[in-house]
């Protein structure tokens, strides 16, 4: 079910790309990404009230994690000048790269308390395969 999760959140972020990549047309970037974070609050707010039976609170975390949102609000509004510029299959394609590499080095360090899963040298083909589908989509 994880498994089905995930590509169903990567088809989502390749649509949001794309429509990104259309809203840039009419507005900046910066209002794509109040838009996109303005209707997803509003939207988990009111999940949040309705399943929850507690009351909602934010904070008990360490003051770093909420960089996050600095991270939400770059990624879209990278991808909103992106994808109008480059198109949505190079965007997606340096996104996935860029993700890849910054996984590996958390993964590798254990970054974030998140567990250790060292770089294996057997990885590297797989790097490579991506790497290559990477030029061949710049340079089709």
């Amino acid at each position: 079910m994880n498994l089905f999760l995930l590509l169903a959140g990567g088809i989502c972020l390749g649509l949001m790309t794309s429509l990104n990549g259309q809203l840039a047309s009419y507005l900046t970037s910066f209002e794509i990404s109040f838009i996109v974070h303005a209707i997803g609050a509003a939207l988990l707010a009111g999940y949040i009230l309705v399943s929850k039976k507690e009351r909602f609170c934010l904070g008990g975390g360490p003051a770093y994690i909420y960089f996050v949102g600095f991270l939400g609000v770059a990624l879209v509004t990278t991808s909103s000048i992106c994808a109008n510029q480059i198109g949505a299959t190079l965007t997606m394609a340096l996104s996935i790269a860029g993700q890849l590499i910054s996984s590996a080095v958390i993964d590798h360090f254990g970054l974030f308390h998140l567990p250790v899963v060292r770089f294996r040298l057997k990885r590297i083909p797989s790097y490579l395969m991506i790497g290559a589908g990477l030029l061949l989509i710049l340079h089709t």
